[in-house]
Formats: C-alpha cells, sequence, structure tokens
C-alpha cells in the first residue's frame, strides 16, 4: 500500500521477483531473473462510482503489447494496462489491455509455477498483441457478479499492430456451493475475432482469417484438495481455401495442500492439432510448493512430455511450444518473492 485515503482511494504497489533455474528452453541448464512490478489506484468518486486502473510490466515477458516487442531479456514488457469505472453492485468497466474475464477459464489449467498456457494459443494468429488469449490489445470489458453467477464479456477494438476487424469474447462462472460436499464451479468461454486484412497489418500469416475459440472446465473444491477438468477448442480460418487449422486441448490439474506449507500440484494436457502446424503436447507435470513465508516460495517440478513439434505453414520452421521442444523432458527449480 502507497496510499490509503479516507474515502477509499487508494495506490498499490504489486511486485515479484524471483530466480528460476531450468533446463527448459534450450536442454541446457541456465538460471534466469524473473521479476515484475505494477501499480493499481482507486479514485472514488462516491459511494458508488471509481475510477480504477493497473499497469503491470514484466521482464521479457511472452507479450506484444502496446507496440513494445522485448528482444533483450532484461526488457521489461506491459503484461496489462487498463483504465476503467467501478459502479459497486453494477459491475466494472475496463478498458486496455484488461484482466479478462477469461481468466476463470485458462486458470483452471494454469496452476504451475514453470508451464505455459495451451488452450486457444491460436489467438495470436489473428490478433499479433494476443500471445496469450486472455492479454489483448485495445479491450472494452464489462465485468459483474449476479447472485451465484461471476459473468465478463468484451469488444476487442485492437490497435495499429492487432489488424483486428474486430473481436469479441465471454466468460460466465457458477459457483455451487454443496457444504460438506465441496464446492463445484463450471465455467464456459468463447471468443470470435475478425482480421481487417489492412495495409499494415502484422499478421504472420496475410490469409489468416477468422478465429474462433470454445472451452468448457470447472474445479471442484473438497477440504485441502482442488480438481479441474478443461476442454477448449480453438480454429483458424483461412482465405486461400486452406483447412481450418484446429487445435483441441484436454487439461486435468489437482492441487493439494498438504500443510499451510507444502503444497503440490500435477496434472495432465494432451493437445492435437489437426490441418494446421501439427503441434503435439502431451505432458504430465508434478510440482512441490513450499511457502517459507506468506509472501516467499520455493518451487520443484519435473514435466515429463511426449508430444511433437510442429512445422509453420508459412515458413516452414520448426514451432516449439513455451521455447521448448514439446518432445523433451524439463525440470524447473524456482525461488520467487512477491511484495
Amino acid at each position: 500500500m502507497i496510499y490509503q485515503a479516507d474515502d477509499g482511494s487508494n495506490i498499490d504497489l504489486y511486485g515479484r521477483l524471483g530466480f528460476n533455474v531450468s533446463d527448459k528452453k534450450s536442454g541446457d541448464t541456465s538460471g534466469d531473473f524473473d521479476g515484475r512490478i505494477g501499480f493499481s489506484a482507486r479514485q472514488a468518486i462516491n459511494e458508488k462510482l471509481a475510477v480504477i486502473g493497473f499497469t503491470q510490466y514484466q521482464v521479457n515477458a511472452a507479450e506484444y503489447a502496446n507496440n513494445i516487442s522485448a528482444e533483450d531479456p532484461d526488457d521489461f514488457t506491459a503484461r496489462y494496462v487498463w483504465a476503467g469505472l467501478d459502479f459497486a453492485e453494477w459491475g466494472k468497466i475496463t478498458a486496455g489491455r484488461v484482466s479478462s474475464g477469461l481468466i476463470m477459464f485458462t486458470d483452471i489449467g494454469d496452476v504451475f509455477a514453470s508451464s505455459d498456457v495451451a488452450m486457444a494459443r491460436q489467438a495470436n494468429v489473428i490478433d499479433p498483441t494476443a500471445v496469450q488469449v486472455f492479454r489483448q490489445d485495445g479491450t472494452i470489458q464489462y465485468q459483474n457478479t449476479a447472485g451465484n453467477f461471476d459473468f465478463s464479456t468484451a469488444w476487442i477494438l485492437g490497435n495499429n499492430s492487432s489488424d483486428l476487424d474486430y473481436g469479441v469474447n465471454a466468460a460466465v462462472r457458477y459457483t455451487l456451493d454443496m457444504g460438506g460436499a465441496g464446492k463445484f464451479q463450471p465455467v464456459l468461454a468463447i471468443q470470435q475475432s475478425q482480421a481487417s486484412h489492412d495495409d499494415t497489418s502484422v499478421q504472420s500469416d496475410d490469409d489468416a482469417d477468422k478465429y474462433q475459440m470454445w472451452g468448457v472446465g470447472a474445479r471442484y473444491y473438497l477440504g485441502d484438495a482442488m480438481l479441474g477438468l478443461l476442454y477448449a477448442e480453438d480454429t483458424v480460418e483461412y482465405l486461400d481455401g486452406r483447412p481450418d487449422s484446429t487445435d483441441k486441448d484436454y487439461e486435468a490439474t489437482l492441487v493439494y495442500s498438504l500443510t499451510p506449507e507444502w503444497w503440490l500440484r500435477t496434472g495432465y494436457r494432451h493437445l492435437e492439432n489437426t490441418d494446421g502446424d501439427g503441434l503435439s503436447l502431451r505432458d504430465t507435470t508434478l510440482e512441490v510448493q513450499y511457502k517459507a513465508t506468506a509472501k516467499s516460495s520455493i518451487y520443484a517440478s519435473y514435466s515429463w512430455r511426449n508430444g511433437e513439434a510442429g512445422v509453420n505453414r508459412v515458413t516452414n520452421k520448426r514451432v516449439s511450444f513455451g521455447g521448448s521442444d514439446p518432445d523433451d523432458d524439463y525440470f524447473h527449480l524456482g525461488l520467487r518473492y512477491e511484495f
């Protein structure tokens, strides 16, 4: 907390520092610095209305945001940059590179310190700023909660780097509290994007025309355990008569708290692409986390991988995933401090 006023106005600082040792990207063991910094702000206008905003940058983030492409590992690149209005029980509107409501869905599979998000990976074929589908430039989003439902809907305008005619997405989550039998949270997510094909296009494939994604999943909480299951499918359509490139992704995750300090995570991911780059992912991951304090953790994980690298249909170059060959196992050791 940097600033706090009596009317609820505030400015908060968020940061993350860490160091990771892994053989993930090159096959050789190497060490990499991990750093994020961000600010959130809230200016109260009255009891029912406030101006809100958030910005977060990361060292060498996997992003192409706001016309910034990190070429040096020491560069800071935008992950989130947005401003908006909070209408209390009437929901909130945010605009920019927003914290997308699609996170309600992607978080089901995104539980490991070292893994990468696979579902909806083809979104950036149409929108180069969408390195990950839940962070896209030029988004105007509405979010709210009604009873047991959390929902969001968004219109994606894009910017000069997006090459979008339009984009839309939506997500809805329902929470069913079953008392001693646990808590069940099903989620549904969808997105559609259309390319504009203008003269300034920075698409990797100028004939890629439309992107569609849908996903369904759920989390089940019981005691100290959380089980997650999801299925996602995304498709890119082309103008030149090529067949649609389709990803089908199945994922299962399990998080278990042995004690407040010791946490176990495991999961399996199976992704197959047809009529596109041919990428295949078959990953099994086991991770142990030790929370030394409320803000600092040590992670150790190993991923067994039995997938196949794809081939880009335009460049004929190999397509890896997360910077590594999907057929190579890897380990990860990480120290992380958040403030």
